[in-house]
């Protein structure tokens, strides 16, 4: 009786795991980030939970820009490095707000800066092509490398140039060493911001 008792107990104690793990998700998704505190704080989360896409909450958080909740996440042991079902690690999503708060949170916690994704990209790729210059600025501060291309042969430079990003081309432009290096279609970043019409970020080159 004992046995069978103990075996319901932690039987009802995973359920209620699996289902305050699937509530921290909806309230990511949701934008309620105190909900997702509260859940976290309470120890029955699993930080360590994947999503459809291999996302952890860690992912959710730092793609909301979730500040509070991306430390809490740390603190409860998230893997900074862990990576979705395309190669993203959480940094990759931190590049998306135009906050560079979780970015930071995350180099901090050992984040890699040179990871990339299935698709070769950095997170600065993000950053640039989002035209988030705070968040291209720290990266490139903490080993981010400008030069780098993904598979398509496009650098940081061409996306911040594709997005029209003057201040993000600027920033670039100060570090890159190959500024007129072109990706597989024989395009530099300055031929793309002239075919997108950005003539004032042509003119930096």
């Amino acid at each position: 009786m004992r046995l069978v008792l103990a075996a319901a107990l932690l039987a009802a104690g995973a359920a209620q795991a699996q289902g305050d793990t699937e509530r921290l998700f909806q309230a990511i998704a949701e934008d309620k980030e105190p909900v997702a505190a509260v859940l976290v704080l309470g120890g029955k989360v699993d930080v360590q939970a994947r999503n459809a896409s291999r996302e952890t909450p860690l992912h959710g958080a730092a793609e909301k820009g979730m500040r509070a909740l991306t430390r809490l996440l740390l603190d409860a042991g998230a893997r900074v490095r862990a990576r979705t079902n395309t190669g993203e690690t959480p940094l990759h999503l931190a590049a998306l707000p135009a906050d560079p708060a979780c970015a930071a949170l995350l180099l901090d916690a050992g984040a890699a800066p040179l990871a990339r994704n299935d698709e070769g990209e950095s997170a600065l790729h993000w950053a640039a092509l989002s035209g988030n210059a705070a968040t291209v600025r720290l990266l490139l501060e903490r080993g981010a490398d400008p030069d780098v291309a993904d598979l398509r042969g496009n650098t940081s430079l061409h996306g911040a140039a594709f997005g029209g990003h003057v201040e993000t081309v600027r920033l670039l432009l100060r570090r890159v060493r190959a500024p007129g290096a072109k990706n597989l279609d024989g395009e530099t970043a300055q031929d793309l911001a002239r075919e997108r019409g950005y003539e004032e970020v042509a003119r930096l080159f």
